[in-house]
């Protein structure tokens, strides 16, 4: 679920609970706070602060820290995805798969390798990359010899 906050016009943030209606026209299902939108909310703090009343070098410590835990949580999560990967190397898997049309489908076979771009950790099956976010089923080799021959 997303987080959408505003940020009133003294720079702090709206606070009031939203009424249930979805203000922009689609949202996508990774939306989440990351780095990059909390270092665009403690800017637009920065720049929008009320001189006579200026923030306290406390809260931005405080900010600065959130942020920093904020960091290292996308780290640990791409390194357990990335350890995820590897053990998959050899093992059959089945993936999720959609077409240009929308269609859902699913792919199964022996992962290869792994591959990490830009922050994300991709599977190589029968020479295409899948995203790990898309791993439905990790299947039991000699389960799955079985079952091919049936």
């Amino acid at each position: 679920m997303a987080i959408i906050a505003g940020v009133n016009s003294d720079g702090t943030i709206q606070t009031t609970a939203n009424s249930g209606k979805n203000t922009t026209s689609s949202t996508k299902a990774n939306d989440a706070l990351d780095k990059e939108a909390f270092l665009q909310l403690l800017v637009a703090q920065m720049k929008h602060q009320d001189p006579l009343q200026p923030e306290s070098n406390t809260d931005y410590i405080a900010q600065l820290a959130t942020f920093t835990q904020v960091e290292e949580l996308q780290n640990v999560g791409n390194t357990l995805s990335q350890g995820q990967a590897a053990d998959l190397v050899g093992k059959t898997v089945i993936v999720k798969t959609e077409s240009a049309s929308g269609e859902a489908g699913f792919i199964s076979g022996r992962v290869d390798y792994m591959v990490t771009e830009n922050g994300k950790v991709f599977l190589g099956i029968n020479d295409q990359l899948y995203s790990i976010d898309d791993l439905d089923t990790v299947i039991d080799q000699d389960y799955y010899d079985t079952v091919e021959r049936i």
